[in-house]
């Protein structure tokens, strides 16, 4: 069976323009997604996770520039191919990507409804804007959605303010608000990384859920690996605004290559025996800041197979290992 890509990013370069000079925050970044699959986005805080999710609807902060690269994203229905970097950032054309192809869950859902309508109407604007229906169909459309994502009393509920639901209440009622016209790409922006456990796992089941229903693809992204592991098909990891290793979930939790990636998984708790149980290693200090990155590998100065006169001089090249399976590390070639 063919494959099809939906997206397409290709050496993407973001920069920040501080006092008449641009300091790289993104830089290179290279990656595929297919149709109906998901794409999980890992690294700690401050590598560059968020500002890349960002540029793939034009909404980074006026002080952050694309500098360089292609965003591709192919409609398969039109049968027509959109570089998003092409687009101005509040024109007509985004606008028709945003909400309608491409939808986006905030890490705070909270800052993402205006505390002054309703969570209905809120949810209406976006069908409205994107869907030729009326506003009673509109409103029967928002009230089906919010009892698809599993919103007691959904009718009641659509009349309610922001500040009247719970965290995974609003973080559900978000998903309505993303998935409201049927979109070809989700991103997820640690949707769950304010809630509880359960709540947590509710949110992974309900977006598990809604791609298989719709075949919608999802780039999630998370600080954590275990998370990922559950809903992703393919595994970008990410350092300091650089891709460092990529590849199928699979292969990336049976055979992390990365030294980086070695230490986010040392880092997940695990259930077990007591001969399986060990302390958690914690990775040693941590992300540089932007005017102390180090000089070649940006991981040198915290990894423990640090070579001198090799990482320090230039960064490494991502290059397949395996199959499908990449990696920017001097350990490998």
């Amino acid at each position: 069976m063919e494959k099809k890509i939906l997206l397409q990013v290709k050496n993407l370069q973001i920069s920040w323009l501080f006092d008449k000079a641009l300091i790289p925050i993104v830089y290179g970044v290279d990656f595929n997604l297919e149709s109906g699959k998901v794409l999980g986005l890992v690294g700690e805080s401050a590598c560059g996770k968020s500002v890349t999710a960002l540029s793939l609807l034009r909404l980074l902060a006026k002080e952050l520039k694309i500098v360089n690269g292609e965003i591709l994203f192919w409609e398969h229905n039109g049968g027509e191919t959109i570089d998003i970097t092409k687009l101005e950032s509040r024109g007509k054309d985004i606008r028709k990507i945003r909400g309608g192809l491409v939808s986006m869950i905030f890490q705070e859902p909270m800052s993402s409804f205006s505390p002054l309508y309703t969570i209905g109407y809120q949810i209406m604007e976006v069908i409205l804007l994107h869907s030729e229906i009326s506003k009673k169909e509109a409103q029967e459309r928002t009230i089906e959605l919010l009892n698809k994502v599993g919103i007691a009393d959904a009718r009641n509920s659509f009349k309610s303010y922001p500040f009247e639901f719970s965290g995974g209440m609003r973080q559900r009622a978000m998903i309505a608000k993303a998935i409201s016209c049927n979109p070809s790409l989700l991103i997820a922006d640690e949707p769950t990384t304010a809630l509880d456990v359960t709540i947590q796992a509710q949110i992974l089941n309900l977006m598990r859920d809604m791609q298989h229903e719709f075949g919608t693809s999802i780039i999630f992204i998370s600080h954590d690996l275990g998370v990922v592991g559950q809903m992703a098909d393919e595994i970008a990891i990410m350092y300091m605004g650089k891709i460092i290793e990529r590849g199928p979930t699979k292969e990336i939790f049976k055979n992390p290559n990365h030294p980086y990636t070695i230490k986010l998984l040392d880092a997940i708790p695990r259930l077990g025996n007591l001969e399986a149980r060990r302390r958690l290693e914690p990775i040693r200090g941590s992300v540089p800041g932007l005017f102390n990155r180090p000089h070649g590998c940006t991981f040198n100065d915290r990894c423990d197979y640090f070579m001198s006169g090799i990482c320090g001089a230039s960064f490494p090249e991502l290059k397949e290992i395996s199959e499908n399976h990449f990696v920017a590390c001097y350990l490998y070639g």
